[in-house]
């Protein structure tokens, strides 16, 4: 996992807590590992099915992102051999933030 992103996702989580940041996520597998194998499991860790490059070895998603979030793709780290990631903005205020007069 990549220090900056957690650094990087950490620091904006402690300016605003309410608000929903959004990060392109990179993960590289090794050669040879199934591909579907791999969409399925970013698909039920994030919600979000990947772009995939590079023959099968480099996956893209853009979502929000939250520690537990980070936290469940690393576990995958029996394919992955490196996440990486970077702020793309963020989606506001989280829907139970929202009040109602």
């Amino acid at each position: 996992m990549d220090r900056r992103l957690i650094e990087d996702l950490i620091l904006h989580q402690q300016e605003n807590p309410n608000i929903e940041y959004m990060y392109k996520i990179e993960a590289f597998t090794k050669r040879g590992t199934n591909v579907n194998k791999i969409k399925k499991t970013i698909l039920d860790k994030t919600g979000m099915v990947p772009e995939v490059y590079d023959d099968g070895t480099h996956y893209v998603v853009n979502q929000k992102l939250t520690l537990e979030t980070l936290r469940e793709i690393s576990q995958c780290d029996q394919y992955i051999l490196e996440i990486i990631g970077e702020y793309i903005g963020n989606v506001g205020l989280k829907e139970s933030e929202h009040k109602y007069e």
